[in-house]
């Protein structure tokens, strides 16, 4: 399913303009939408300019640019190594629990073992990653009986949606400067669960100037 669509433009050598729609697929990686537009517009330069007999040159041409296109340029690979790194060491400095074993750890277990996880996420009440095919849910997320914090909910609604559940988990995970504890130092918003109006404060302002 698309979530938006790019115009790009092609011009040929007699000033011919070709503007095509381009959909980019859903959570399309935005590190990567400048070179699928790029490469685009390259292909399109070289199929406006084609002349009867110039088919196999054109191919060629076409050929070069979809192998330029498949190859990530150098911020890419570096950004989405970062990206990685930093998923490890999130998923390393906490407790995830995968849904069967929160499952296991109800009172009174759901048959289903993606249950009750899989209802908690979709009423909003928790959040997951994935890693290696399964899906974990963060630890502090659930009070000493293994039910969501009600805090949680409202965090999660003051965040906002977003694409890549790994941007939540961040958010959580790493001090953030617009919750402070007594000696002025940033806190982990996972870390002030107990200050209900600070997280959720910092949750809506993410997307202020500061980014923590």
């Amino acid at each position: 399913m698309a979530v938006e669509t790019l115009y790009v433009e092609g011009n040929s050598e007699e000033g011919q303009v070709l503007r095509v729609p381009v959909s980019m697929p859903e959570h399309t990686d935005p590190a990567a939408v400048s070179s699928v537009v790029e490469a685009i517009e390259k292909a399109l330069v070289v199929l406006v300019n084609a002349r009867q007999g110039e088919v196999i040159v054109r191919a060629d041409q076409l050929a070069e640019i979809a192998t330029g296109l498949l190859e990530p340029s150098s911020e890419l690979l570096e950004d989405r190594v970062h990206r990685m790194r930093t998923l490890q060491e999130v998923f390393a400095e906490g407790e995830w629990l995968p849904s069967e074993q929160l499952n296991a750890l109800q009172d009174d277990p759901p048959k289903s073992k993606s249950q009750p996880a899989s209802d908690w996420k979709r009423r909003g009440r928790i959040f997951g990653v994935s890693r290696a095919g399964r899906e974990y849910f963060a630890r502090y997320q659930l009070d000493a009986m293994y039910e969501p914090l009600p805090v949680i909910r409202d965090v999660l609604q003051a965040f906002g949606s977003v694409a890549d559940p790994w941007v939540l988990a961040a958010w959580f995970h790493f001090p953030n400067a617009w919750i402070v504890g007594s000696d002025g130092k940033p806190i982990a918003p996972k870390d002030a669960l107990d200050r209900r109006d600070d997280v959720i404060r910092a949750a809506q302002r993410r997307l202020d100037s500061y980014v923590a």
